[in-house]
């Protein structure tokens, strides 16, 4: 049997910050909006899949998020091209004052053929990549 991921859920310690940071970010890659509601959010591109953003409930906002600990470390948005990376970064990560992680941007030969990538973390701490393999 065949499957598709469509959505993933994430809760949000700050939801005040990374709410707009991601209805901002997804729209640059002209995700769509597919909900909005206070402490809310889910977006959606071409492909059928999805982002759903909620605010962490107070009780349950036990400790900072850690990427290196079990659960999600990153997500990775795909483009066309190594210039499109270098593009994303020039209009939209220096004028947004985002600043790039892990030594990035920069080809990935380890990771095969023309990988290339920047990553960067949201106001949570989440990284995301935006790559061109």
């Amino acid at each position: 049997m065949k499957g598709t991921a469509r959505h993933f859920e994430l809760h949000v310690a700050k939801p005040d910050e990374t709410i707009p940071f991601y209805k901002e970010l997804l729209g640059y890659f002209e995700w769509n909006v597919l909900g909005e509601w206070p402490g809310g959010l889910g977006m959606g591109d071409d492909n059928n899949v999805s982002l759903w953003f909620m605010a962490t409930p107070d009780d349950h906002r036990q400790h900072p998020f850690d990427r290196d600990a079990t659960g999600l470390s990153h997500f990775a948005i795909w483009v066309d091209g190594q210039e499109a990376v270098d593009t994303f970064v020039r209009e939209y990560m220096q004028p947004h004052g985002i600043a790039a992680q892990f030594e990035t941007p920069r080809a990935r030969a380890d990771f095969g053929g023309s990988y290339y990538q920047v990553m960067f973390v949201d106001p949570e701490g989440l990284a995301i990549e935006v790559y061109h393999a």
